[in-house]
C-alpha cells in the first residue's frame, strides 16, 4: 500500500469509507468518494470535533493508496515543529489529506507553506482534501489565498452525530473486534453513559477487555457490572 506516513501515524483499520457510518453526514462520505475516485480534485471538510472528518481523510488516503496511487496522511494538530520542511516532501504524492487546517490558523510561515503545497499539487493534477472545525473563510488564516486555495474544490459540512448515528457507531465497531453488541445494549449505553464519541469508543474498549476475560455476552446486565454502572 503506497502510503507515506508521517509522524508515526498508523492508519486504523477501521479507516475504510465503508465502515464510516450514519445517515448524518452521507452527503459528506458521497463527497469524499468523488475525490477517491478521482471526480473531483480537492475538497474541504468542515464540522466540529468527533463529526467524522479525520475518519474521511484517513479513509481516502487509504482508497487511494490501495489504488496504487500515492497518497498521505498528514494532523497538523500532532505537528510540533515548523511544518514548511514536512511540506515540502509531499508535493509529488498523489493525494495528500491534511487535518487540522485550523491548528496552524494565524502562522504566517505556516500557512505559506501549505499555500505552496496546495498550488504545486494543483500544477501536477493531484488531490487535495483538507480539513478543519469551520468552512475555510472561517478559520482565522492569516493569509487569504489560502482560505481561497482550500474552497476551490468547495467545502461539506459534517455534523455532529444523532444518537442512531453513535448506536449504529457502536455495533459495527464491536463487530470490527468480534464482538456481538444487540441494538438494545447499544440504545442503552448511549442512554445512560457518557454519549460522546470519545467515551463511547473507550467504554468500548474495557468491555472488549471485560468480554474477553470472562466470555460474556454484551448483555445490558454485563455491561452495567463492566461499566460500574449502579
Amino acid at each position: 500500500m503506497p502510503v507515506q506516513l508521517v509522524l508515526g501515524v498508523q492508519l486504523p483499520a477501521s479507516a475504510t469509507l465503508s465502515a464510516f457510518v450514519g445517515r448524518t453526514n452521507a452527503d459528506a462520505k458521497a463527497a469524499v468518494a468523488e475525490v477517491v475516485d478521482g471526480r473531483s480534485e480537492r475538497l474541504f471538510v468542515a464540522g466540529p470535533a468527533n463529526c467524522g472528518k479525520t475518519h474521511l481523510l484517513q479513509a481516502a488516503c487509504r482508497a487511494i493508496g490501495d489504488g496504487g496511487r500515492r497518497s498521505v496522511y498528514l494532523p497538523l494538530a500532532q505537528v510540533h515543529e515548523p511544518i514548511g520542511p514536512l511540506l515540502e516532501g509531499l508535493a509529488d504524492m498523489d493525494c495528500v489529506c491534511v487535518d487540522d487546517v485550523d491548528a496552524i490558523a494565524g502562522d504566517r510561515e505556516a500557512e505559506i507553506a501549505l499555500l505552496g503545497l496546495s498550488d504545486q499539487l494543483r500544477s501536477r493534477g493531484s488531490r487535495l482534501l483538507a480539513a478543519g472545525s469551520a468552512v475555510p473563510r472561517e478559520l482565522g488564516l492569516a493569509l487569504p489565498d489560502l482560505a481561497s486555495r482550500l474552497g476551490w474544490g468547495g467545502a461539506v459540512v459534517c455534523r455532529a452525530l444523532d444518537d442512531d448515528d453513535k448506536r449504529e457507531l457502536l455495533i459495527r465497531r464491536a463487530e470490527q473486534r468480534g464482538m456481538d453488541m444487540p441494538e438494545a445494549t447499544a440504545r442503552w449505553m448511549i442512554r445512560h453513559g457518557q454519549a460522546d464519541v470519545p467515551a463511547l469508543m473507550a467504554a468500548l474498549d474495557t468491555l472488549d477487555r471485560a468480554s474477553l476475560s470472562a466470555h460474556r455476552r454484551l448483555t445490558i446486565p454485563f455491561v452495567k457490572q463492566a461499566l460500574g454502572y449502579g
